[in-house]
């Protein structure tokens, strides 16, 4: 077994993780919104919190999701183009450029985002009083994952040889 084959079986125990998390977020987002329309039509007392709190949630959901597609390899991508027009050590280059970019790109996003969230994630929501740190750090915690991620994909586009490359 080598490198390639035991980052695969540990990222996708990681990845499993976050469909999990995936499932817990969309569970608790459709509970809150179901008690806040029970309260609000029937009772007549809708609450303060459930808004914010279910903005939050998307908020994690949405980057909680991109870090499951990053995995998969599901995302919207242009892979037609490159078998199509150029030879396959060509399309293997560019691959290799294209997952190095997005590996960059995400570094750059989680360290930005990480240093935002610590300047301004003192300040508390206004309905439910949690600080911003919360729903702030879904962005660089997903953003490490997923550079994680991409640079695994780096590393495996370099090191596998071109017909085992799936993606």
């Amino acid at each position: 077994m080598n490198i390639v084959q035991v980052s695969d079986k540990i990222l996708d125990a990681i990845n499993t993780f976050m469909e999990y998390l995936m499932g817990i977020l969309f569970l608790t987002l459709v509970c809150i919104t179901f008690q806040e329309v029970l309260r609000r039509y029937l009772f007549n007392d809708p609450t303060h919190w459930a808004s914010e709190a279910c903005r939050f949630l998307l908020i994690w959901m949405t980057f909680t999701g991109a870090c499951i597609v990053t995995r998969l390899v599901t995302h919207l991508t242009m892979g037609f183009t490159i078998h199509r027009f150029v030879n396959k050590s060509t399309s293997q280059i560019i691959k290799v450029c294209i997952s190095a970019i997005a590996a960059v790109s995400m570094i750059l996003l989680t360290y930005y985002s990480g240093k935002v969230t610590l300047l301004a994630g003192y300040r508390a929501a206004p309905m439910t009083g949690i600080p911003m740190y919360y729903p702030w750090a879904a962005l660089p915690i997903n953003g490490a994952i997923m550079s994680i991620y991409m640079i695994a994909e780096t590393f495996k586009h370099i090191f596998e040889k071109e017909t085992e490359v799936t993606s």
